[in-house]
């Protein structure tokens, strides 16, 4: 069978396939049964600058399935890597591949993967810099100085790919260190040769994928320094050649395919963003001319390197930076090569004020932080992949690509004839999902475990030959089983067969074929709102394990409804926990909310009680556990009397008089005053011996004199020594 894809005109896409292969894409034939193919070569060294040890590193496709992984690249700390693929949503399947580390369950610790004998795991031992490690430290498996080397081929298009560093996650898990490694994989625009004119291909580095801060436009900055050959040649490029060492000692780094290589003046500064902002998204460089037949090979280097310049030249709003050119000087040597270009850059803060950055004064090309090589070739040769990745008999095993390049259809052969583990191919493989057919590929369910040892001879539609000698082991019991995996969210248990009592036992393992059946019991706060996964629905959820499987319960908090009333003639406002009665009266909330109300009357009015829920003229207060009422009663404020009393007392020796009259401390001391009028009082000390001190109650200080509003019965004291 052909391996094709769509043909497009007048050009062609070849699509990136970070970190290896000398893997194809094929595209729709010219000729009856060969296939264009269209193959491009991507590996990449990073530096560890996670400050921990790096048990593994991990690559996510977006949007591919297994099959279309091809070569990887297996010399490094780790081994070969593991290939698995998530299908949970087969609108948007994913591929990870995983470089790891072995754990030693009974040591409880990380042990060197198989095949490799020196350093178990990879430490950073080296501080980054703005100068690239010597090309060994990345490949030699008998260094560790701090840097790593990777490789992926694929079939293909990804919507994106991100790198991440594994870290120890405790008890023999792996998780990922912060954020993606700032790396990011080369496209490539392929037209193929025409009317006399030469193939051509253009080569363009997005951004790398890399998080966007919240309220933000802009993500991490980083720089990419563009390396590429002088000129291109027919010379095929291999997966191994792909490295910044120089294996053969002619002084030319391996990945430029035996050319000199030359180094760009310009950096281009990147930043992912969602700012429709295309010059930073991605450097797409001028195009290269492949030969009259297509068969020449253009091969690159991208450095990158993070942003080093300081916080304040950020966008405050935005996140972009802004100091985003690097001095052109000629000798790297310079000390002004690294510092921006630039005496005065405008940058805006939080708070949309606009300040002023001498981009000249900044050293912004910061730490090293790995380098992308990349080789395109329009027509990869037959190949077939390095390693097979382990089998088990308790699961599928992940369709592997195993005959790569080339023009298929293929004629594989394999010696001995029966020495593949017993249910598993070798051959062409139909998607049982697309229905999408794929050629030269392993896959099935292994059923016996133990090692197989055999080779696999093949041959494309051109004749090509290629042969490699594999091992594949396999491991795991027989009868076939299978792990069903429960989690709740909210206040419930899940309890059922195999033990299943989740929340504390939320896994347990089946045989295949057998019955597990589970059922969901809410907390006394909640009510069961549904499972998802294997089960949909509220009835209890059966299933026949056939496969490992995953089912979730979701448990929501009971609600309940809080309405507030009014009653009276008065009027006036209840507010407090979304309530602002007035406007909204009533809401929603959930079992165990603390109510805090409170009631104020308008002008004229007065509040004189709660009903319902509360009691009482205080606040309102309870805690809700049902629906509940709360009524708020306003009654119109009484008419003010037509007098208010003062009343004056004295301590010590003095007297105090009012103005108007009425008040004459010591004989008269309390007297009647119209309602809203301002009563003056003076205080006359007897005697210097006695002088005066000062006042309390309803006027204060010690002034000889005071002012008190009558809106209501007032006491006044003076005191005298």
């Amino acid at each position: 069978m052909s391996r094709k894809r769509t043909q497009r005109s007048p050009s062609l896409k070849a699509f990136a396939w970070p970190a290896s292969a000398a893997a194809a894409l094929a595209l729709a034939s010219q000729a009856a049964l060969a296939t264009t193919v269209i193959g491009d070569l991507n590996n990449f060294d990073t530096l560890n600058d996670t400050g921990q040890t790096g048990y593994g590193f991990e690559i996510v496709f977006f949007y591919v399935r297994a099959t279309d992984i091809t070569y990887t690249f297996d010399w490094n700390h780790y081994g070969a890597p593991k290939i698995r693929e998530d299908l949970s949503d087969l609108a948007h399947p994913k591929v990870f591949v995983r470089y790891e580390s072995t754990w030693d369950p009974v040591g409880q610790t990380w042990g060197a993967p198989n095949g490799v004998t020196n350093t178990p795991s990879f430490t950073n031992t080296a501080s980054p810099t703005t100068t690239p490690p010597a090309g060994h430290t990345c490949t030699d498996t008998s260094v560790n100085e701090g840097c790593e080397h990777f490789g992926v081929g694929y079939y293909g298009v990804p919507s994106r790919i991100v790198y991440n560093w594994l870290v120890d996650g405790g008890a023999g898990t792996l998780v990922y260190f912060g954020s993606p490694v700032s790396i990011a994989t080369p496209n490539w625009t392929y037209t193929p040769p025409a009317a006399g004119v030469p193939a051509q291909v253009v080569a363009a580095i997005p951004a790398p994928v890399v998080p966007i801060p919240a309220q933000q436009k802009f993500g991490e900055p980083t720089w990419v320094k563009v390396v590429k050959t002088t000129s291109h040649n027919a010379q095929p490029i291999a997966l191994a050649q792909l490295i910044s060492d120089d294996a053969d000692g002619d002084q030319l780094a391996d990945w430029t395919n035996g050319e000199p290589d030359e180094v760009e003046t310009e950096w281009k500064l990147l930043q992912t963003n969602n700012d429709g902002n295309a010059a930073k998204a991605e450097l797409e460089g001028a195009p290269d001319d492949m030969g009259a037949e297509g068969n020449e090979t253009v091969t690159r280097r991208y450095e990158f390197y993070a942003y080093g310049a300081a916080a304040d030249t950020l966008d405050g709003e935005t996140g972009e930076a802004m100091c985003s050119e690097v001095d052109p000087a000629v000798d790297p040597n310079d000390p002004a090569y690294l510092h921006g270009l630039g005496d005065q850059v405008a940058v805006t803060d939080a708070n949309g004020d606009t300040y002023y950055v001498d981009c000249s004064a900044q050293v912004v090309v910061g730490n090293y932080i790995g380098a992308q090589m990349a080789g395109f070739d329009a027509a990869a040769a037959l190949g077939l992949v390095d390693h097979l990745q382990d089998g088990d008999t308790t699961k599928p095993y992940t369709p592997r690509t195993v005959v790569v390049g080339g023009n298929s259809p293929y004629s594989i052969t394999l010696t001995p004839a029966d020495g593949l583990p017993p249910g598993m191919t070798l051959g062409d493989y139909t998607d049982p999902d697309s229905g999408e057919a794929h050629p030269g590929v392993l896959y099935g369910w292994p059923t016996q475990p133990g090692s197989y040892v055999f080779t696999v001879d093949a041959t494309d539609a051109d004749g090509s030959v290629a042969s490699r000698n594999y091992t594949l082991l396999v491991g795991g019991p027989a009868p076939q089983q299978w792990t069903l995996n429960v989690s709740t969210t909210g206040n419930g248990t899940v309890t059922g067969s195999g033990g299943i009592d989740c929340g504390s036992t939320c896994s347990a393992t089946f045989d295949d074929g057998s019955q597990a059946t589970l059922s969901a019991t809410p907390g006394t706060d909640s009510l069961f709102a549904g499972w998802s996964g294997a089960c949909t629905g509220t009835a209890a959820c059966e299933i026949a394990m056939s496969a490992d499987t995953s089912v979730s319960a979701r448990f929501d908090k009971k609600q309940f409804t809080l309405s507030v009333g009014k009653t009276g003639s008065g009027a006036g406002t209840v507010a407090g926990n979304g309530i602002d009665c007035g406007t909204t009266c009533s809401t929603t909330l959930e079992i165990g909310t603390a109510v805090a109300l409170g009631a104020t009357a308008s002008p004229g009015s007065v509040f004189t009680g709660w009903s319902g829920a509360c009691s009482g003229t205080g606040s309102c207060s309870f805690t809700l556990d049902a629906d509940s009422t709360v009524t708020a009663d306003f009654a119109p404020a009484p008419p003010p009397p037509a007098t208010y009393t003062l009343s004056v007392g004295v301590s010590g020796q003095g007297s105090v008089s009012s103005k108007p009259k009425g008040i004459n401390c010591g004989k008269q001391c309390t007297a009647s005053f119209a309602s809203g009028s301002s009563v003056t009082l003076t205080a006359k000390a007897k005697g210097k011996n006695h002088p005066f001190t000062g006042w309390s109650g309803a006027c204060a200080g010690n002034a000889s004199s005071c002012t008190v509003p009558m809106t209501e019965n007032r006491s006044v004291t003076a005191t005298f020594r």
